[in-house]
């Protein structure tokens, strides 16, 4: 859920949000790249033992914060292209 902030911040200011949240990321040593997946903001993938975060900086000046953790079930290696096709065929259906 977002941190609802008063009024837009500048480029500048989420450039360095984004920045400042790597820093903190890379000195505790977590694995973590940016990447563009919003027209609104800057999104920023870490990886955990067990657990993938999505921080999301927003043009606004909130954070938003997901976390997705693994059950810990492991699957076969021949599941994995049967996931593949399925994505591919849901992939599919959707541009239809």
């Amino acid at each position: 859920m977002s941190n609802f902030a008063q009024s837009q911040v500048t480029a500048s200011e989420l450039v360095q949000r984004v920045w400042s949240i790597r820093k903190q990321l890379d000195d505790a040593l977590i694995w973590n790249e940016v990447r563009m997946f919003r027209l609104d903001g800057v999104t920023i993938l870490a990886h955990v033992p067990g657990a993938y975060w999505e921080i999301d900086v927003l043009e606004d000046g909130s954070v938003d914060f997901e976390v997705f953790k693994s059950v810990g079930d492991l699957q076969p290696g021949n599941d994995l292209q049967a996931a593949i096709a399925e994505m591919r065929s849901y992939e599919t259906q959707d541009q239809e």
